[in-house]
């Protein structure tokens, strides 16, 4: 997650072209890792889109069978009240961008929705700044529309934040047809009451990000890969992130002899990993046989297995 105030103050001046995907596209996202391009996870002032600095949230995923979209939602909590945490969008049109996201706050629902753009009628390092609250009822999803809500609007130093003139309240779409269109930033979120929510199917422009678990893989490795018949036999595995840190997740370990027609569990209980993260099992194999770890589904991720792994027996 980025902090917003100086990707802002940098950029907002020099805006390239967003890069988003094209057409109704729905793209998957590993918890809070959104892709390259205009849109990614932030926090920001609550009073103020540069209010004094703040820690940033503790987000977190998990499995939720209600989500508007997939199995997961994020869960964001804010270290205390006054900031804001959810979206941020770069688009070429704030008049006529899509801005959506679904939220179940655990209580309160305070949030807020902010813009900063550019048009053709403002002079050089000036542009429009407009600040909305928005809300939510307490425990249940709902889609949260920020382009609906009405904004107080004020022309400002880019530079600085310094207020130019206040010029009143109104839509996003009744601003912009008053006072013109043009690129720049989308950013709405939620926790400005100290309280947690989930955040999941967030739209903006044309593409819906699915705020889906972490892909993971499982390793596994044998201490022989021949033995003679009733030989002890070492078997590792761990669990690993996209970064390849280890996650800790419980393994169920699977043998398939050979005649056999499909994998059984060597043991009903997931085993647990030790310090590193990793899982360790002793099998004595009386034929040869092949081994995989199976990772059941956890909070974070998908169910999945290693690799096999051949013991032979005999000569």
């Amino acid at each position: 997650m980025r902090r917003t105030v100086a990707v802002l103050l940098l950029a907002l001046l020099g805006l390239a072209p967003a890069t988003t995907a094209s057409g109704a596209d729905v793209v998957v996202v590993p918890g809070t890792s959104f892709p390259a391009g205009g849109t990614y996870l932030s926090w920001f002032g609550c009073a103020g889109l540069f209010g004094p600095a703040a820690a940033g949230p503790s987000p977190s995923v998990g499995a939720d069978a209600a989500a508007p979209m997939g199995s997961r939602a994020t869960r964001l909590a804010m270290p205390g009240t006054g900031h804001a945490s959810g979206p941020v969008a770069r688009v070429d049109s704030v008049g006529g961008a899509a801005w959506s996201m679904w939220v179940l706050p655990a209580s309160g629902g305070q949030g807020v929705a902010h813009v900063w753009y550019v048009s053709p009628e403002l002079d050089e390092g000036e542009v429009w700044s407009g600040r909305a609250d928005l809300a939510a009822t307490a425990g249940e999803w709902q889609q949260v529309s920020p382009a609906t809500a009405r904004f107080s609007w004020s022309r400002v130093a880019a530079a600085t934040g310094e207020v130019l003139e206040q010029a009143g309240t109104a839509t996003l779409a009744g601003f912009t047809r008053a006072r013109g269109d043009g690129p720049g930033y989308l950013l709405a979120g939620f926790g400005c009451d100290g309280a947690p929510f989930l955040l999941d199917a967030v739209a903006t422009g044309a593409t819906t990000y699915d705020l889906e678990g972490f892909p993971v893989s499982t390793t596994i490795a044998a201490s022989a890969p021949r033995v003679a018949p009733g030989t002890e036999v070492t078997l590792a595995g761990v669990t690993l992130d996209g970064a390849q840190q280890p996650t800790g997740a419980p393994l169920v370990l699977e043998a398939r002899p050979a005649g056999a027609e499909r994998f059984t569990r060597v043991a009903p209980e997931p085993l647990l990993g030790g310090a590193d993260g990793s899982v360790v099992a002793t099998v004595t194999p009386e034929r040869t046989t092949r081994y995989r770890w199976f990772q059941p589904a956890t909070g974070y991720a998908d169910a999945g297995w290693s690799p096999v792994v051949t013991v032979r027996v005999g000569g």
